[in-house]
């Protein structure tokens, strides 16, 4: 958010609070939850767009409805090559404020292995319908896609959409049941989702009282509070071979979320990446050799 309007939300929230912890913690949960399309494209936005625009072009386009509306997935047919095992199909999850195309790099290699590719929008992101997002609705929309299009045997995520694949591994969600896969790769990783509203409600400036109320809203829409959300905690149950990948310099989501996903998971592999940041990880080469490597079909 820009300076001058995070200090207009701060007031405004303030005020409001005054009258009601209720209606604030509405407001700003509506606030958290909405997706914003940038009106201008960076010269590295631009060239990323370029960069993906003939392999998005030979994709099968699918609207998948859910609960809330649709989500747009792309399709990549598997390259047939008598020298690799068939591997299944691969899915792709970005994270907040991203889309598809994001991931585009490791959508060739995964092909190469012998993977069906699914690239998903999550809702309010990308070709996906609303400017709404959070992640019970993410989940449905994971599971919709799921029904739709079969079975992951493997998923590759980046920052929230780790958070998403999490919870729906494991089961958190009770209306929805326990999807499952062999093997996952999550790349720059919150671990607490609570972390992520506390830090959330101190930038706003929301009041404790609004910030407990928050709780009852994630509460009527998950069963749970923010809390459950743990990903570190909810990968134990997902019998999925992990691997973390995580930039020590990363701004937007601290390296130590990564290693405290791999503490609780001592199965699970955390290779660190330094230099990459949040945002360029994604955009490594070595980044995605390590990943494709991890997914190789096992015999």
């Amino acid at each position: 958010m820009k300076k001058l309007s995070l200090v207009l939300i701060n007031i405004f929230l303030k005020f409001t609070s005054l009258i009601s912890p209720k209606l604030t913690s509405w407001l700003a949960f509506k606030l958290f939850c909405t997706t914003i399309k940038p009106n201008t494209k960076s010269e590295r936005y631009q060239a990323m767009l370029n960069a993906s625009d003939k392999l998005f072009s030979s994709a099968t386009q699918h609207k998948i409805q859910y609960e809330s509306g649709y989500v747009t997935a792309y399709e990549f047919n598997a390259v047939s090559n008598p020298n690799n095992k068939q591997a299944g199909t691969a899915l792709l999850v970005h994270g907040w404020q991203s889309h598809s195309r994001h991931l585009h790099k490791f959508v060739q290699p995964l092909l190469n292995n012998g993977y069906r590719v699914i690239s998903l929008d999550l809702p309010g992101h990308g070709q996906s319908a609303g400017r709404t997002f959070h992640i019970p609705m993410a989940v449905a929309a994971l599971h919709a896609v799921n029904n739709t299009l079969g079975e992951f045997d493997s998923i590759l995520t980046h920052s929230l959409g780790g958070a998403v694949v999490a919870t729906a591994l494991g089961g958190t969600i009770a209306r929805h049941p326990k999807l499952v896969t062999d093997q996952v790769v999550l790349i720059s990783p919150p671990n607490s989702v609570k972390k992520i509203f506390d830090d959330f409600a101190a930038m706003v400036g929301l009041s404790a009282a609004a910030r407990l109320r928050m709780e009852d809203i994630v509460e009527k829409l998950s069963g749970k509070r923010s809390d459950s959300f743990n990903v570190g905690t909810q990968l134990q149950s997902a019998e999925s071979r992990i691997l973390v990948i995580h930039s020590p310099d990363d701004k937007e989501v601290p390296f130590s979320e990564a290693q405290a996903i791999a503490a609780a998971n001592p199965t699970s592999v955390l290779v660190p990446m330094p230099g990459l940041g949040h945002r360029r990880i994604i955009a490594s080469d070595e980044v995605v050799q390590s990943t494709v490597e991890f997914l190789k079909p096992r015999n």
